[in-house]
């Protein structure tokens, strides 16, 4: 919690000081819609039995395990120092989609593996299941930085650089169990109870380009490529171990007019 509050104070403050700057830079609302895809590590689980064909040539011992981050949110952007930085502070809705199933693209193993739910004295119990999905809602907290090195020429195709991070907590989730044979469903519940909850939080960390298109002193379009994208959840409470990603985002900008910049010839 001492992190989430951090980063609320570091955004009211970018709020604060935007609301109550002099009035020679710009402000811009902003609505964005984008979506990171975040590579993973084999799952290494007790509880996971995975099936391997040893007959064949290709024989492979892993399982595929992929996060994906859809995400829509706004922001309202300051810009200082001549408009050549742009402070950024907003609200975003994500939804965070975790995946496990069998990798079985190379080789001839079944496309199922195990889970074992349930030990009764000296029975084990297992369910064939094909794959565990989770989808999470969270609200964040994106902050970013960005860079506009053309900020003093008219120009209607700008390129800019940002670095930014997230804080988000929980707000819904729903896991998934898709089973081999159908007949399993009614044990959903009990071989749930076995998977690792969802994190009640995470954090993002990330680098990007972006390209403005449109006369900056009107509504404008751009379009960002982030990466690399880091996600950190709180150790050993979520179902996947993330690495690294990258993503893509759009993002519809709306300047704010005031009284001092609306006639500056130098300002885009």
């Amino acid at each position: 919690m001492k992190t989430g509050s951090g980063f609320l104070l570091i955004s009211l403050f970018i709020i604060h000081s935007s609301l109550n700057a002099q009035e020679t830079g710009r402000k811009f609302l902003s609505f964005e819609a984008g979506y990171d895809g975040i590579g993973c590590y084999s799952p290494d689980k007790e509880y996971i039995r995975p099936v391997n064909d040893q007959s064949t040539y290709y024989y492979y011992n892993e399982l595929s395990a992929y996060m994906g981050l859809a995400y829509t949110g706004v922001k309202f952007e300051y810009k200082v120092v001549n408009n050549y930085l742009g402070l950024a502070g907003g609200l975003r809705y994500t939804l965070a989609s975790a995946s496990i199933a069998r990798d079985s693209y190379m080789s001839s193993n079944p496309d199922y593996f195990y889970i074992k739910y349930k030990q009764d004295g000296t029975n084990t119990y297992f369910a064939k299941v094909r794959g565990i999905k989770q989808n999470t809602g969270y609200i964040g907290i994106p902050l970013e930085l960005r860079y506009y090195p053309l900020s003093r020429r008219r120009c209607k195709v700008e390129i800019y650089y940002k670095a930014g991070m997230a804080f988000n907590l929980k707000l819904h989730s729903k896991s998934e169990i898709e089973f081999s044979d159908e007949g399993m469903d009614r044990y959903n519940d009990e071989v749930s109870s076995v998977v690792e909850k969802t994190a009640s939080s995470f954090s993002s960390f990330y680098l990007g380009a972006g390209l403005k298109i449109g006369n900056q002193t009107k509504p404008c379009l751009s379009i960002e490529a982030n990466a690399p994208v880091f996600v950190a959840f709180p150790r050993g409470s979520y179902l996947l171990d993330p690495i690294v990603g990258g993503g893509i985002q759009l993002k519809f900008s709306i300047p704010i007019k005031n009284k001092n910049n609306e006639n500056k010839s130098d300002i885009l």
